[in-house]
């Protein structure tokens, strides 16, 4: 047989592989909360940017038992036996399979995450929004935004019994969007000459309780808190506009102001505020916590690389068990 001959025989058998055991891939990635945490919750403006320092893939391929199974470093086994917080996974599986009319022949799901669980960065969304991705690539099915975006949000319903959509929006897309309760979502081009720095505090944030505590607040000192809601909104605004204008410093103050505010709220920690004032000290253009609160990760804003990597050096010193810097120039 010569080398042509056995060219064409190797390439045979790869591609009766690709037919016998296909294999999908899905990504995603995860998100920060810019400004304007918990006012959101009262239909002020917040500002999400996609972060894809941190992200998720998912391959799906033929399952070697009789049953669906997921692989993960939080679970490994049968999907139907998986835990309750799991849910969500399974529900967008069946979803997915259903809407297309998919075979449900059993899948296996292996699942690679670099985004920490429960620091506010979207890891359920991103898990759905890449296992989605990996099951149409699978059966090579075209997938529209709308589709990914309403199977996601079903599952995300599940997972926390509510949700705003913005996670998946996130997860799913590479433009940073502003967006309130009442509103539709709106994207809008991100181009600054700065970076993002982003620190895991190591806790797990807490915002289901930190969401608690603000209304009871608001709750026994009304005034105190709409005023405080109102000063947060309009933060977000001018950050905005900050944004549009390229202004970086203008940006990182409000980032600032927007910490103060969150802390006057009382859902930032001792550990939070270490890292904040550490960044501070470190030469950042503004810091504050991002996400629900009470734990979770923190935010800085440096106007150069160099002075990016001083910032991550500080808030590892002061107690950040992980950091990541993005450039915030627009790509291309």
């Amino acid at each position: 047989m010569n080398l042509e001959e056995q060219s064409h025989l190797v390439a045979r058998h790869q591609l009766d592989s690709v037919k016998h055991h296909p294999v999908g891939v899905g990504k995603a990635h995860s998100k920060i909360i810019l400004m304007g945490e918990h006012a959101v919750v009262y239909d002020y403006p917040a500002i999400a940017l996609p972060f894809n320092k941190a992200s998720m893939e998912v391959v799906v391929t033929p399952s070697l038992t009789q049953h669906h199974s997921l692989a993960s470093d939080y679970y490994h086994g049968r999907l139907d036996q998986a835990p309750e917080i799991l849910k969500n996974i399974r529900h967008a599986l069946n979803l997915t399979l259903e809407s297309f009319k998919l075979k449900k022949n059993p899948l296996h799901i292996s699942v690679q995450s670099t985004i920490p669980v429960g620091r506010g960065m979207g890891s359920s969304a991103a898990v759905v929004v890449a296992m989605v991705r990996a099951i149409c690539d699978f059966y090579a099915v075209d997938l529209t935004p709308y589709q990914l975006q309403f199977i996601v949000n079903q599952a995300e319903v599940i997972a926390h019994e509510s949700t705003s959509g913005i996670d998946t929006l996130m997860a799913s897309s590479d433009l940073p969007v502003i967006y309130r309760k009442s509103q539709q979502a709106r994207t809008f081009e991100f181009d600054l000459p700065a970076y993002l720095v982003v620190a895991d505090s190591g806790q797990e944030g807490r915002t289901k309780q930190a969401v608690g505590h603000v209304r009871r607040l608001r709750e026994a000192n009304p005034q105190f808190v709409e005023n405080t809601m109102d000063s947060i909104g309009n933060f977000v605004q001018q950050a905005y506009e900050a944004i549009q204008a390229g202004d970086i410093n203008e940006l990182g103050r409000l980032m600032t102001y927007n910490h103060y505010y969150l802390n006057q709220l009382e859902i930032s920690n001792t550990l939070l505020d270490r890292i904040v004032n550490s960044a501070w000290l470190a030469g950042a253009l503004g810091a504050k916590l991002t996400g629900g609160g009470l734990g979770g990760c923190v935010i800085a804003l440096a106007d150069s690389l160099i002075s990016a990597k001083l910032i991550e050096e500080a808030m590892l010193e002061a107690g950040a068990s992980k950091t990541w810097s993005m450039s915030l120039k627009r790509k291309g």
